[in-house]
Parts: structure tokens; C-alpha cells; sequence
């Protein structure tokens, strides 16, 4: 951890780390004060991966209001208070209990891969809460018609996990045989696009993390409850549709066109259902946009909360001028 992460990148100036304590647990936060009034940016990571995924993007959300992004229980430098504790019906209990913690009375919830999932379970449960949902390459249901179409890295990575305690040897072995580097870049490659983009001060901090997941037991066993957790929510649909119908906030998808890991059927059948929520696809883009291409998350966040706040309480034509606006970037 860092106390002021500029040190290490002149890009990261203005974020640090803090330790909340937090019901007997000890939680890993990165923070940056915002440079204008304005809600809360919330930011939930993906499965496997921590607080820093947003560090290329942090700053830039800074202009919209302070930032917080917290390490789940069971990633990161967050030890989870129990066995499980990693799963997503505790993470979700864990958000509400954070953002009760810090006094978060509004929020942009920008929620990656995983993240996603628990953001639209966060709206659901907290719908005051959740002024804003930025979903970026989200978790949830597809069609199961088109579960033949997922694509093979999918299917490699998730495939150990059906198994009961097949997926806790796979990742045992995973960890001893390989070095930290090795893991990152394999990791790297199942989720970008072009790995190459990578800024090499965030490929360190990666790299660090693996290392850390290799000796420290709580995290190994951290990835492999909530990887088999997420199958499970995803294979029972009914709850997350139940959430994703009851999201009352404007919604932002964001969906990188190279994803491996989420396909486009996923993303078609959410917009289906919600033909309200917009739709920005990002070419040449995987899993994860903000790490991928950090200047074009920002600038189609930054297009939907101007467009969103404009539209609080005014007229239909300021709707389309924020759909415009989106198709254009």
C-alpha cells in the first residue's frame, strides 16, 4: 500500500490509501478529494481484481465529485472477517455497510465485470443511494440459448469452479507453479484486448498484487468463493433480473467489443430489458475499459453525468441531446 500514490505516478497525484476499520475488519480504501461539489464516485472492482484497476481513472472522476474505491472482503489488502466472506451476498452486505460507514449519502456507482453485478444489487437494495449506475462490462445473465457462443477463454476460466473443490486445487496449483509475472501476464492477456496498453507503472502494481495473493492463503481462498459465487448468481438469473428491473437510477453501460468474457449476447439481452439504460460500445476494448482505454471511459462518464444531471426535471429534448452525445464519442 501507499500512502500518496503520486509517488509512484505523476498521473495517480491526489489519491492515497486509508485503512477504515469497519465492523472488526480492516478495509483498504484508495481516496481522492473531488475537485467540485458532487456525489460520491463509488467504485467496485471486478473478480480478482482490487481497488487499483481504478487508479488510471480515479483523478479524472475527482472532477465530478471525491472518490472512493474499497478492496472487497477477500481481495486486495482486505481480509475477509470470515470463510466466505468473498462470496457476493456478503460483499453486497459489505457495501451497504461501507458507504453507511463513510456517511454516503449519493452516489455514482461505477461497478467492472463483477463490480457490475454487485452495483445493480446495490441499486436495488439502496435506490437512494445510487444517484447514478455506471456498469462497465457488467456480470449478469445472457440468453440461455446462446451459452454454446461463450467464448473459449470463458469457458477455460471458469470451467475448474463447477466442481466443488476443484476450482480451490486449481488455483493452489495455479499460484505454486507459476511466478507472479507469469500469473499477471496470463491474467492480462484472458482480459484486454491489447495487454501492450498496459502503462507499465500500472503493470508493476498488478504484478504486486499477484505476488501478494501467492502468500497470502486468505486470498486464494477469496478468489475461489466468489468465483464459484458468481457462477452460482449467474446461473440462478431470476435474482439478478429481479435487481436489474428494480434499478430506478439513469444507467451507463460500457461494453468493450473485444470482451472475451462478456458477450455481446449478455449485453444485448440487458438492454433488451432495459431499452431505458444507455448503450456506449468501445472499440478495440476487453474486460475492462478503465484500465484499456482511461481517457474513453472518462470522456463517456463525463458525457452521461452532464447529460444525466441535465435531465433532472428538464424536458425530453435534453435526453436526446445526452444519446447524441453518447453515439458520438
Amino acid at each position: 500500500m501507499h500512502q500518496d500514490w503520486g509517488e509512484l505516478d505523476a498521473e495517480w497525484t491526489g489519491v492515497r490509501s486509508q485503512l477504515i476499520e469497519l465492523r472488526g475488519t480492516s478495509v483498504h480504501v484508495l481516496r481522492a478529494e473531488g475537485r467540485r461539489a458532487g456525489p460520491t464516485q463509488l467504485l467496485v472492482h471486478g473478480l480478482g481484481g482490487s481497488a487499483t484497476n481504478w487508479l488510471e481513472v480515479i483523478g479524472g472522476l475527482a472532477e465530478h465529485g471525491p472518490v472512493v474505491a474499497p478492496d472487497l472482503p477477500g481481495f486486495g489488502r482486505t481480509e475477509p472477517p470470515r470463510r466466505g466472506g468473498s462470496r457476493i451476498r456478503a460483499n453486497l452486505g459489505f457495501l451497504r455497510a461501507f458507504v453507511q460507514h463513510l456517511g454516503i449519502g449519493e452516489a455514482v456507482v461505477h461497478g467492472n465485470s463483477m463490480g457490475g453485478m454487485l452495483a445493480v444489487m446495490l441499486a436495488e437494495a439502496e435506490p437512494l443511494l445510487v444517484d447514478h449506475l455506471v456498469l462497465s462490462d457488467p456480470a449478469l445473465p445472457g440468453p440461455r440459448s446462446k451459452l454454446r457462443q461463450m467464448h473459449p477463454t470463458t469457458v477455460r476460466m471458469f470451467a475448474p469452479f463447477v466442481v466443488p473443490g476443484l476450482g480451490a486445487r486449481h488455483v493452489e496449483k495455479l499460484y505454486a507453479e507459476s511466478s507472479a509475472e507469469q500469473l499477471y501476464e496470463d491474467r492480462q492477456a484472458q482480459i484486454h484486448a491489447d495487454p501492450g496498453q498496459i502503462r507499465e507503472p500500472l503493470r508493476n502494481v498488478g504484478i504486486e498484487n499477484v505476488a501478494y495473493a501467492q502468500r497470502t492463503p486468505w486470498r486464494q481462498e477469496g478468489i475461489v468463493a466468489a468465483t464459484e459465487s458468481v457462477i452460482a448468481t449467474l446461473a440462478s438469473a431470476r435474482r439478478l433480473w429481479r435487481a436489474v428491473d428494480a434499478v430506478t437510477a439513469p444507467t451507463l453501460v460500457v461494453w468493450g467489443d473485444q470482451d472475451r468474457l462478456i458477450g455481446r449476447p449478455v449485453i444485448d439481452a440487458v438492454v433488451e430489458r432495459r431499452p431505458d439504460w444507455h448503450l456506449h460500445v468501445m472499440p478495440g476494448v476487453g474486460h475492462a475499459p478503465m484500465v484499456e482505454d482511461p481517457a474513453g471511459y472518462l470522456a463517456v462518464v463525463g458525457a452521461f453525468l452532464d447529460g444525466a444531471s441535465m435531465r433532472r426535471g428538464a424536458d425530453s429534448d435534453h435526453d436526446d441531446g445526452l444519446s447524441s452525445a453518447l453515439r458520438g464519442r
